[in-house]
C-alpha cells in the first residue's frame, strides 16, 4: 500500500523536475544536431587522399571524441531522469488506483 506521504513525495519530485527534464532533453537533442557540424569541421581539417579516409580520421579526432562523450553523458542523464519520473508517476497512479478501490470497498 502506498501512503499519502509517499504519494506527496512522488508528486513533489515530478513538479520539481519538470524544467530539469526539459533542459536535459533539449541538451541531448542539441548535441544530436551538432554531430554533423563537429564531424564536418574535422573532415575539412583532415588531410587525406579521399573522403572516406578524411571521415575516418575525423571520427577519431579529439573534438569528435569529446562530442561523443558529451552526447553519451547527455543521453544517460536524460534517460535516467526520464526513468525516475516514470517510476514516480507509477507511484502516483498506484496510489490513485488503491484509493479508488478503497472507495468502492474492494480494499480495506
Amino acid at each position: 500500500m502506498i501512503d499519502i506521504s509517499r504519494r506527496d513525495k512522488a508528486m513533489r519530485f515530478l513538479v520539481e523536475t519538470d524544467e530539469v527534464a526539459a533542459r536535459a532533453k533539449a541538451y541531448m537533442v542539441g548535441l544530436d544536431k551538432q554531430e554533423k557540424t563537429v564531424l564536418a569541421i574535422e573532415i575539412l581539417q583532415c588531410k587525406g587522399s579521399n573522403a572516406q579516409e578524411r571521415e575516418a580520421m575525423a571520427r577519431v579526432s579529439e573534438s569528435y571524441r569529446e562530442w561523443l562523450k558529451k552526447h553519451e553523458e547527455a543521453v544517460f542523464d536524460y534517460e535516467k531522469l526520464k526513468n525516475e519520473r516514470s517510476s514516480e508517476e507509477l507511484i502516483v497512479e498506484c496510489w490513485r488506483s488503491e484509493n479508488a478501490n478503497r472507495r468502492v470497498g474492494n480494499i480495506t
